[in-house]
């Protein structure tokens, strides 16, 4: 089977090309050996900003699913420090050394020892960013060239159907907001850029929960 990863990746104004999230499909016997631990999971949070933390529910460090007989796996970071130094490179060009004329449609690029990537940039409103936007990669990488080629389209409209969410879900945020809450954010950011997570940005505790979900759903379709 071919080794997937997912993975949501954040151009941080602090830290520079951060992993917010990845996603990974294990065998039941193996899964438990990929799970971060609430220690390393705290480590973790001590090391980063607001922006580049992956914030679930109930403080978690991990969530699973099953998918016919494996495990989907989400955290932060991969547990292997292999892939987490390939997923980091690939990252690392996805946010800074990689460009395309039209943001709205994927780039692949790739070799065999960091893995092969297909992946979309996005960028979501921040009155509190510089620019006034923040700038994230939504990956999938795999071991195999053929694999992500032969489901480029399949990947596609699950990119864009997550990217439309997140979206989404910023709208309404500010749909919400009172004009002078919205003034008052922007005499913030002349003050100071504030380091913002996904789940402030959308308003939504559970966007990381979603972003599971979406990860396991495209496996479904993929492998």
């Amino acid at each position: 089977m071919t080794n997937y990863i997912t993975c949501l990746a954040h151009f941080c104004e602090v830290h520079g090309p951060s992993i917010v999230a990845c996603s990974q499909r294990f065998s039941p016997a193996e899964h438990q050996r990929y799970l971060l631990n609430a220690t390393a999971s705290s480590k973790s949070r001590q090391q980063t900003c607001a922006s580049c933390q992956l914030v679930l529910p109930d403080d978690a460090a991990n969530v699973t699913s099953a998918l016919d007989h494996d495990v989907v796996v989400s955290a932060q970071y991969p547990a292997s420090q292999k892939r987490f130094s390939a997923l980091s490179k690939l990252a690392l060009k996805a946010l800074s050394c990689e460009a395309s004329s039209d943001i709205t449609k994927p780039v692949y690029y790739g070799d065999p020892l960091s893995g092969y990537c297909m992946f979309k940039l996005f960028k979501v409103k921040d009155i509190c960013a510089r620019g006034g936007e923040r700038k994230y990669a939504l990956m999938v990488v795999a071991n195999y060239e053929p694999d992500v080629l032969m489901h480029w389209n399949v990947i596609s409209l699950y990119f864009s159907e997550i990217v439309e969410l997140i979206q989404h879900k910023i709208k309404e945020d500010e749909e919400t907001k009172p004009k002078n809450v919205i003034d008052h954010e922007r005499y913030l950011r002349r003050q100071n850029n504030r380091p913002k997570s996904m789940v402030e940005i959308t308003n939504d505790p559970k966007i990381f929960v979603r972003f599971h979900l979406w990860a396991v759903e495209m496996f479904k379709d993929i492998t």
